[in-house]
């Protein structure tokens, strides 16, 4: 996982001499659901830098997941990753609200990546999630673009939704050393493996400035 991301970036750096220009988004991310925070406000701010070639946007990320829920580990839940964006249908039909707010372009995206976790929640007393501080994560995502498309940049809004695993990793287990109820002298905890995967999906707001 971490070779692919460093390749990635490569493929980032190396577009630039051949890319229309640089780009930049910042909003808010936030997860409908996500198998490995049960119960926890997953949201936070969300930012992008990437070089546009053509139909296509590489891209670094960075989101605070653990903005409006802190309860996490000291550093908080926070996800740094690559994307490879692409744009799959456009209409260049104009639509103004109220004379305003005008929109040339109405694009359909999808883009793909990955990245890597920081951080656990405290999901009770006893508990904490994922199993490692550290998790690798793969992302596809689908969404909706407005733009201005005032030459010769490119600014408007998207609206998209992530959908990201993650392997579920090796955890702690608490059993009794003695039967009846367990009290806090009469505890063992052990390695487990827990196996399988962690699935989330998100939903994206976010500004878009650039070529």
């Amino acid at each position: 996982m971490r070779k692919l991301a460093a390749a990635t970036a490569l493929l980032v750096l190396d577009g630039v001499a051949s890319a229309n220009g640089f780009t930049a988004r910042f909003g808010l991310t936030g997860a409908l659901e996500d198998q490995g925070a049960p119960g926890k406000i997953e949201g936070g701010p969300a930012v992008a830098i990437g070089v546009r070639g053509g139909p296509f946007v590489a891209e670094l990320e960075w989101a605070y997941l653990s903005f409006f829920d802190p309860d996490t580990t000291s550093a908080g839940v926070q996800r740094v990753g690559v994307t490879l964006r692409a744009d799959l249908v456009q209409s260049f039909s104009t639509h103004c609200m109220f004379r305003y707010a005008c929109t040339r372009a109405t694009t359909l995206w999808a883009d793909a990546g990955v990245g890597e976790r920081f951080g656990q929640w405290l999901l009770d007393a006893h508990d904490i999630a994922p199993a490692n501080g550290r998790e690798p994560e793969a992302h596809v995502s689908l969404g909706l673009e407005f733009d201005n498309q005032i030459w010769p940049m490119r600014n408007g809004w998207q609206l998209g939704l992530r959908f990201a695993v993650s392997p579920r990793g090796v955890g702690q287990d608490t059993t009794c050393r003695t039967s009846g109820e367990c009290a806090s002298s009469s505890t063992a905890t052990t390695a487990i493996d827990k196996g399988g995967y962690d699935d989330s999906l998100l939903v994206e707001w976010m500004f878009l400035f650039g070529g």
